[in-house]
């Protein structure tokens, strides 16, 4: 938890300098390499950022105010981009999952796949899911949680279409299925809106649904691109 904190922070210390990008991208681009800082607001407050250290690799970190977690790293080839990650959030069911994964964003325009202007990104990877049941009015330590673990695998796509000069649709789905009868998926979809350049506003809903409980989201974001 201190770890990711201090990540954050060092995102937001880190000079803009280091971002170099193709300026086609949409900002909502999962393989688009740049410096940036967001905070979005569903049932709790999630600040989040990237650094850019060159045109094809950054390091991402996210934050919580209930104490949930991202960080990772992003390395841009030829083909896709290639995303590592950890991360901690809870389900609705009380259970505290943390996951660690590495998978890619593959996008089809770049073989000429773009139909109608929809920008599809299959996305696809191999993860480690640890998550433990926790007994909050008993008060229980870590050592005494529930636990269960699973090593398995996902896929899915990102899809992207350009509405306007100003607004993006996008919308997503990730299945996957593991050790331990594993299985779980996620849906989501939204709309960003570009206030400048650099900034702009979203709205977002998703949905998720595993072997270890339930969540669902809706909420507004606000991003910076340097």
């Amino acid at each position: 938890m201190k770890f990711a904190y201090s990540a954050v922070v060092l995102l937001l210390c880190a000079p803009a300098s280091v971002s170099a990008e193709s300026p086609q991208k949409l900002s909502e681009d999962p393989t688009k390499v740049i410096t940036k800082l967001g905070v979005r607001y569903s049932d709790f407050a999630t600040l989040s950022g990237s650094v850019a250290f060159g045109p094809v690799t950054k390091v991402n970190a996210s934050i919580t105010e209930n104490k949930e977690w991202s960080l990772g790293g992003s390395y841009l080839f030829g083909f896709g981009i290639v995303n590592v990650a950890a991360s901690r959030k809870e389900l609705s069911s009380g259970i505290r999952q943390t996951q660690y994964s590495i998978g890619s964003f593959v996008p089809l325009g770049a073989f000429g796949i773009q139909p109608a202007g929809w920008q599809i990104f299959p996305a696809f990877g191999v993860n480690y899911t640890d998550g433990q049941l926790a007994d909050i009015d008993l008060n229980l330590d870590d050592s005494l949680l529930a636990s269960t673990s699973s090593k398995g695998g996902y896929i899915g796509a990102l899809v992207l279409k350009s509405l306007s000069d100003n607004w993006i649709f996008k919308t997503g789905f990730v299945g996957s299925r593991g050790s331990n009868n594993y299985s779980g998926y996620s849906i989501g979809a939204g709309l960003t809106y570009a206030l400048t350049d650099r900034d702009s506003l979203g709205i977002f809903g998703s949905y998720i649904d595993n072997s270890y409980g339930q969540r669902d989201q809706f909420g507004v974001s606000y991003k910076r691109e340097f």
